[in-house]
């Protein structure tokens, strides 16, 4: 994402403030990622042999998009309620190239999702995580890169090494 359209991402999720649920539910305490894991075990649950490449927070919490990769790296993105129930899915129409950058960053990532967003959650536990992704930077650096806001409005950026589990930034 271009510095430009990052900033214009950070400013709209701070301008909606700390209603934005993340990855908690309301009665969980900031860093807290049961909502999100949640959202994510329940996609899992409804596409089998599945992994996790990123969960977003939408509708103030009440709906998450999760997207998974398939063991052939079919992608598809689900729509998950609070309560995990799954309200939508789709396949995303991606080419072979896609499909095998996918299956290859599944494949080498070592670190789960929900194990990111513990490491996350213990860099900035005054945080919600509000959207999580595995994605690989450069030709090397594959990470879990996470935006958390703290009650106050405050973004960070947090990367995960997927492979070694190091917060590699706090940003």
């Amino acid at each position: 994402m271009d510095g430009a359209r990052r900033t214009k991402v950070i400013i709209g999720t701070v301008f909606m403030g700390s209603a934005l649920a993340g990855f908690t539910a309301p009665s969980e305490p900031p860093g807290g990622t049961g909502a999100g894991e949640r959202a994510s075990a329940a996609a899992m649950d409804a596409v089998k042999d599945s992994k996790v490449l990123s969960v977003q927070s939408n509708n103030e919490g009440r709906v998450w998009e999760v997207q998974l990769a398939g063991p052939d790296g079919t992608e598809r993105m689900l729509e998950v309620d609070a309560s995990g129930k799954v309200s939508a899915a789709r396949v995303k129409d991606t080419g072979e190239g896609e499909k095998a950058r996918v299956m290859g960053i599944s494949k080498d990532a070592r670190l789960s999702f929900k194990d990111a967003a513990a490491k996350v959650s213990s860099a900035v536990p005054e945080g919600r995580i509000t959207h999580m992704s595995l994605d690989r930077y450069g030709d090397e650096a594959l990470v879990w890169d996470a935006d958390v806001l703290t009650s106050e409005g405050a973004w960070h950026g947090v990367k995960v090494d997927a492979r070694t589990g190091n917060v590699t930034r706090i940003g």
